[in-house]
Order: structure tokens, then sequence, then C-alpha cells
């Protein structure tokens, strides 16, 4: 594993020395099976991962993985860098500096755009209502302990508190938005 195999064999030590207390990896983007057998070693406590309507291979192996071990899981990225707030739109424009520039570029914007006007429609969900809808997905599934939203806004923090309700989809919903996947790599 690389430079990881290194840490993960310090850890039970400082662990067992009382230096550390819990330990957590990110998971490289896009790439959630890398984690699997750092999880296996019983070394780490949680996983930090890219999830989200779009971006839902986590639940091929991760999750389960993480389920077994008790391992717990904070999703990063869980409004797909803010594709999935329904403000993006192909005439959106960035500021200077702004990764997201970089993200959405070329036609990305429009095809992100489709998809939630897509999503939004299929199933009903109020345009102002989509940002909320992908958080209560992302809660929704019983490996993810946490999520960390992007707070942009006084508002996107309000909306954020009332998502830490505990409510998540209806399971109906959940199902339907299985059909979002969207295999792609807009980091490359």
């Amino acid at each position: 594993m690389g430079q990881s195999g290194g840490l993960a064999g310090s850890c039970p030590n400082a662990k067992n020395q009382g230096k550390v207390k819990y330990f957590g990896v990110s998971i490289n983007d896009f790439q959630p099976e890398n984690a699997i057998k750092l999880i296996e070693t019983g070394v780490v406590d949680t996983v930090q991962v890219i999830y989200n309507i779009f971006e839902q291979s986590p639940e091929d192996h991760l999750f389960p993985t993480c389920e077994h071990h008790h391992i717990g899981v904070i999703v990063r990225v869980a409004l797909d860098e803010g594709g999935l707030t329904g403000n993006i739109t192909p005439a959106t424009t960035f500021e200077a500096g702004d990764f997201r520039s970089r993200y959405f570029r070329g036609d990305r914007k429009k095809q992100v755009y489709e998809r939630v006007q897509n999503i939004a429609s299929n199933l009903k969900i109020p345009p102002d209502q989509i940002a909320e809808t992908a958080l209560r997905y992302v809660l929704s599934h019983p490996a993810v302990s946490t999520l960390i939203p992007g707070m942009r806004s006084v508002g996107n923090v309000e909306r954020n508190c009332r998502v830490g309700d505990g409510r998540g989809l209806p399971r109906e919903q959940v199902e339907k938005m299985k059909a979002q996947r969207w295999i792609r790599n807009f980091s490359e």
C-alpha cells in the first residue's frame, strides 16, 4: 500500500501509547476501494470519501466493508462541488482562482445542470430543495456517520443544520436516486 503501509504500522503503537485516540484516512478521489485493505487491518477508525447522488461507487465495496468492520464514514463532496445545489447552470462563472472553473470546464456545467434538472423533474423535487435532498440522500445510507457539506452563505449553514435532524429520504426516493449514478471523473 505504499506510504500508508508505514503509517498504518505505526498507528497501533501510537494508539496503545495514548498518543492517538482515533485514526482516519481520506481516500483518493474516486478510488474508494483503495482503503479496503487498510480497513481490514483494524487500524483505522474512520474513512473520508467522496459520495453523492452522482458518485455512488462507495456503496459497491467500501461501505459494506466499513459496516462489517464498524468503521465510521465521513462523506465529502456531498453536493458535487456545488453541482447538486441546483445553482450551477451553463452560464455560471467562477471567480479567478476558484478550482471549480477547472472542475466544471468545457460542457460540464451544462451536463450537471441537465442532470440536476432531470432529477428535480422526475422525482418532483422543488428546485430550492435539491441541495437538501442531495444531503439527505447521503445521510440515508446506514454506513454514513456524518458529512462535510460546503457552506458559502448563512442560508447554506441553516439548510445544513436542518438536514442534521436525523431524517433521511424515504426508501422509495433513495431507490429512485440509484438511477442517477453517473460514472465520470471531473477531477481529470
